[in-house]
């Protein structure tokens, strides 16, 4: 069985490759419902670049996605899809039919607030309001299932060379449980799934409570994923090979603010309560595996300084066993730090906050569009 991954934070060397090796890719797509808007710009973006570098002769394959919720929506478009033109059509068509055409003379807080009325092709409102004691969830999710259907082919998803791993949480058990492709499956070491992955997986990894209903799936019933891990690095990580000559880019996208400032009313603490829940653990599991990272490049390094018939049988095989260990540069594209710097206390743009996930207006998805691409764009630039 393969160790452990680990991963170099490494955001600020210039890692540029000759055109002779092989590049990978690997994607982490957060949810954050509206918000998802940037992931589709900051897509695009990478796709642009991949076929960029493709080229100049460098050989640039996409190993893995992750995502949940939103981002889940965004993955099955990007892994779903024949090519990257494909891709960057279905994401294109997918947000033309999520986002609200209000009138524009409309003020901007009432479009952003249109969406409790519903959301064509997402979801609707329920209507029964008699039982509304026994209620367990506020909107109905059905549309959003047709809505896959017309912009992810899940035949060529299943078939994909890509490993898309999805997440959601088991509504009675709290477990946390990943849906995978079967290149998803195969890279974890599992069985591929029987059926494959289906728009069903999609919803349940999207359906956070209590404003959507559970999915079921199989015997079980799943809420969001992102209620326990909103961005699940691993499963990433795991797609790329074990080889020495390969560069390895695992591309994060956040969606959240690390660091901000000290909230002076409730309303400002509910909203940085919500960017702690949902964005931070992203940070802190690339730090950790940063030092995992650090510990295996020691171990090769001090290895190399032992002749190798000085080294004890057993102390061999566990430092082959860490060289299987990959290096990964992570990528950290910060929609709302995008110059990356960790002692930046930037406000959460205002449009972005706890109201601003249900802002599907076409104005705000443009905005967010455009600002994921541009932001990924500059952040790609020394890496791929």
């Amino acid at each position: 069985m393969r160790p452990p991954a680990g991963v170099g934070n490494r955001v600020e060397e210039d890692v540029r490759v000759t055109e002779s090796r092989r590049i990978e890719v690997g994607v982490v797509l957060q949810g954050g419902g509206a918000l998802g808007a940037y992931e589709w710009g900051a897509i695009t973006a990478l796709l642009d670049r991949m076929d960029a570098v493709q080229r100049d002769g460098s050989t640039v394959v996409l190993t893995g996605v992750t995502g949940v919720s939103i981002g889940a929506v965004n993955a099955a478009c990007l892994v779903g899809a024949t090519d990257r033109d494909d891709a960057r059509a279905r994401l294109r068509k997918l947000w033309e039919q999520l986002r609200l055409d209000a009138p524009p003379l409309l003020p901007a807080p009432v479009q952003r607030d249109l969406s409790l009325l519903g959301l064509p092709g997402f979801f609707t409102p329920r209507t029964d309001f008699w039982n509304a004691l026994s209620w367990t969830y506020v909107y109905d999710t059905r549309p959003l299932l047709s809505t896959l259907h017309e912009h992810v082919d899940f035949d060529t998803l299943n078939r994909s060379d890509t490993a898309l791993t999805v997440t959601a949480v088991e509504v009675t058990s709290g477990r946390l449980t990943r849906f995978r492709n079967s290149s998803g499956a195969a890279h974890a070491g599992e069985p591929a799934p029987a059926g494959g992955m289906g728009p069903e997986h999609i919803l349940a990894s999207g359906s956070l409570a209590p404003q959507f209903p559970w999915v079921p799936v199989g015997s079980a019933l799943y809420w969001d994923g992102g209620l326990v891990d909103n961005a699940p690095l691993g499963d990433a990580i795991d797609s790329f090979s074990d080889g020495p000559d390969v560069q390895r880019l695992l591309v994060v996208m956040n969606l959240y603010p690390l660091r901000a400032r000290r909230p002076t009313n409730l309303p400002e603490v509910q909203d940085r309560v919500h960017e702690l829940s949902y964005g931070n653990r992203l940070r802190q599991d690339t730090r950790t595996a940063e030092r995992v990272n650090r510990l295996v490049t020691t171990i090769d390094e001090l290895a190399a300084l032992v002749p190798a018939d000085a080294m004890p049988a057993a102390l061999r095989r566990e430092v082959q066993r860490a060289q299987l260990y990959k290096i990964v540069t992570v990528v950290d594209i910060d929609m709302q730090n995008p110059s990356g710097s960790t002692a930046s206390t930037a406000d959460q743009r205002p449009a972005d906050d706890t109201e601003g996930l249900r802002d599907f207006s076409a104005r705000t998805v443009e905005l967010r569009r455009s600002a994921g691409y541009r932001i990924a764009a500059d952040r790609l630039a020394g890496h791929l």
